[in-house]
């Protein structure tokens, strides 16, 4: 082992010195928290130890690696509420760092869950402690800064990715660059040092720790990006630069300060996203089956520009891949249902604005299933959320489908299936809905407003919910009671002195 070394911890030195010898047995049974710059990690004795990337290390910096660090973590210290760093030591030419063990359920990581006011105050902890190091800034030669991704801070606000330093000094380079790539040097610098970048870059890192659900909130304001954005206004001191952010929120940065994944670009491409999901109704479509469901979709949709159809089953493989889950799809949704129902929607509509095109007001999803999932949809999206469900009479049913099936497809390419029997499509009839009646199917239809308006109810003396259209006559009468509905949802649209929602804003 090197002499260099170190240790600010002393009292555990000569533990670190007796393991360090046998620290390749602890990397073979690793576990814990890596970062970008760590090759393995573990813990020994109640420590956590991490083997640094050197080769990288050496191909980024070419000064004294231990002497930088000691110098930023000196710095941070007081200013950043960090992390305890025990020790770095030196074994064959590889760097390990020593700090103490922090407990798994701290974490935005892991599937954690949180409450929202933790996250509220984690986010004022982390911008005061930004502010804290431009303010050290202003004054000093040496630029001190830090990596604001929200995942490395713990919950109660300790930032524990202290590697590589951040700490930019103008007699060497110190920024931890690939120096052939402008695009890496002006990320590096934005998001770590400059006070709007590691502002934004903190919002970011939270949209995309939801979006990938590495972490849940729970009781999660609606309008909470907004809520997030005008704290980091409010942590200004200086009016020039909070006129600056709005003025790129709204027109996009400069060409001179655009890069991959800017913050900025990515918050603003966010924020209209949303906005746009929001101006728009959206309705689920529910019903028996064979009721004529994709029948009236499709009718609606041919006759009406304002319409866009999006299947809830071409939803949700995309919301399964943004979360980069090693579970099968069926096993991701099992678990996420029932370990938080309302944030599994929650990622279900994200995905649908990102899929809403912005000319169309209307949005028709089908099919719907689950009672449970149509009530937290009420709690997300509130007075935007239709529920049509479209019944028929069983014989009817079975002789539509019947009929359905012995000819050929108008819009597809299948045959008619001449040995097809009306007792095959009553058994399958029957099992089909046998199979959506288990995830409450056939509740959708009793769904009412509570005396609130603040939820829904299956049952319960409230306003129906429900729109419910029977299809128990002909083909012109079903069209009929479609053109009905959408003109209904239209006039909702347009009625800004809606009732429920007048309502619901005095509450």
């Amino acid at each position: 082992m090197k002499t260099d070394e170190l240790v600010y911890d002393k009292t555990l030195k000569e533990m670190l010195l007796e393991y360090i010898e046998e620290l390749d047995t602890f990397i073979i049974n690793a576990n814990g928290y890596p970062t970008s710059n760590c090759q393995t990690k573990g813990e020994v004795n109640g420590v956590f130890f991490k083997k640094l990337n050197t080769t990288k290390i050496e191909k980024l910096y070419s000064g004294d690696y231990l002497s930088l660090f000691n110098e930023y973590y000196n710095l941070l210290q007081g200013r950043v509420k960090t992390n305890k760093i025990i020790a770095m030591l030196y074994k064959d030419n590889d760097i390990f760092e020593f700090s103490q063990l922090i407990a798994e359920e701290k974490f935005l990581d892991n599937a954690n869950i949180f409450q929202w006011d933790d996250i509220s105050n984690l986010f004022d902890v982390i911008l005061s402690e930004i502010n804290a190091c431009i303010n050290y800034n202003r004054s000093s030669k040496i630029k001190l800064g830090i990596e604001t991704a929200i995942w490395n801070f713990t919950i109660d606000g300790i930032l524990f990715d202290l590697d590589p330093p951040k700490l930019l000094k103008e007699t060497e380079d110190t920024s931890f660059t690939r120096k052939e790539d402008i695009n890496h040097i002006k990320r590096t610098i934005y998001r770590s040092f400059d006070e709007t970048g590691m502002k934004t870059n903190l919002l970011v890192t939270l949209i995309l720790g939801e979006k990938h659900n590495s972490f849940i909130i729970k009781n999660k304001p609606n309008n909470y990006l907004i809520i997030l954005l005008k704290k980091i206004l409010d942590s200004y001191d200086r009016e020039e630069d909070r006129k600056k952010l709005v003025e790129d929120l709204y027109n996009g940065v400069s060409v001179n300060e655009i890069f991959v994944d800017h913050p900025i670009e990515i918050l603003r491409r966010e924020l209209m996203m949303r906005e746009r999901g929001m101006n728009k109704e959206i309705v689920f479509v529910a019903g028996t089956s064979e009721s004529g469901k994709s029948g009236g979709i499709n009718y609606l949709r041919d006759k009406y520009d304002e319409i866009q159809h999006i299947k809830i089953r071409d939803v949700f493989p995309k919301v399964y891949e943004d979360t980069q889950t090693s579970l099968s799809f069926e096993e991701w949704q099992d678990f996420e249902e029932k370990r938080d129902l309302n944030n599994f929607w929650r990622l279900f509509i994200n995905k649908v604005y990102e899929m809403i095109n912005p000319e169309k007001s209307i949005i028709i999803l089908d099919t719907m299933y689950g009672v449970n999932g149509m009530m937290e949809l009420y709690k997300i999206l509130c007075d935007k959320v239709n529920l049509l469900y479209i019944d028929a009479p069983f014989n009817d049913i079975v002789m539509r489908e019947y009929s359905r099936l012995r000819t050929d497809s108008l819009r597809g390419t299948r045959k008619a299936d001449l040995s097809i029997t009306i007792e095959d499509v009553v058994e399958r009839t029957i099992k089909k809905d046998k199979n959506k009646n288990s995830r409450g199917a056939n509740k959708l239809k009793e769904l009412r407003y509570s005396l609130d308006y603040k939820s829904l109810e299956i049952g319960g003396l409230g306003e129906q919910f429900t729109y419910l259209i029977n299809n128990d006559g002909n083909i012109d009468d079903f069209y009929s009671s479609l053109d009905k509905y959408i003109n209904h949802i239209k006039n909702k649209s347009n009625d800004k002195s809606d009732v429920k929602l007048q309502k619901r804003l005095k509450k």
